[in-house]
């Protein structure tokens, strides 16, 4: 009789952790969002694109990509599943084998199983420079990767240059909106986890 009280109790529990666990709120998703000043006037309209996810953020003003593998480096214990990376712009272009380095680096630390997903990059050419070598690395790395979600924000302002401000490198609120929607639907459509 105890065996089968035990039996029937046991059931009881598993059916309600099971109901439980049904009703429960799901858990947002995560994003590390890492980078430069893109990144930050990024992120508000990503936000609000993407209310099912938690979006860390880890960017500052300025940063090169050597310095946000650095920031990658150094959150590797809490870093998410999905990353959106904006970083080069910041860069020389003349030093290619720089940024492949640290994109390399970045995509290291991120691992095969976590999404990347990082927007090409647009600038003014300096000392006669533009940023095409640099998107060419990224197109390279992302050949390489198969976790390396390209967004083409190059192409995107080349097509609608009233998205970036007069200095050629940020973006209007309307180029911030598109960008987000650009990774947004990345996210949703090359990151389902």
């Amino acid at each position: 009789m105890r065996i089968v009280a035990a039996l029937l109790l046991a059931t009881v529990l598993t059916a309600l952790g099971a109901a439980a666990a049904a009703t429960a709120p799901e858990s947002p998703r995560r994003i590390l969002g890492l980078g430069d000043s893109l990144s930050i006037g990024t992120e508000p309209y990503l936000r609000a694109l993407l209310p099912g996810y938690r979006i860390d953020p880890l960017h500052r003003v300025g940063l090169q990509s050597s310095e946000v593998a650095a920031l990658a480096a150094r959150s590797r214990v809490s870093i998410a599943p999905i990353l959106v990376v904006s970083a080069g712009t910041n860069d020389d272009p003349r030093n290619l084998p720089g940024f492949a380095r640290a994109v390399s680096d970045i995509l290291t630390i991120a691992g095969s199983k976590r999404c990347v997903v990082w927007p090409t990059i647009e600038r003014p050419a300096k000392a006669g420079t533009t940023s095409a070598g640099l998107n060419r690395e990224l197109a390279r790395a992302a050949e390489r990767h198969r976790n390396l979600v390209l967004v083409d924000w190059a192409g995107m302002v080349r097509r609608h240059p009233s998205w970036l401000s007069r200095d050629g490198v940020h973006a209007s609120a309307n180029g911030y909106r598109a960008r987000a929607e650009a990774i947004a639907t990345a996210v949703k459509s090359s990151c389902a986890m």
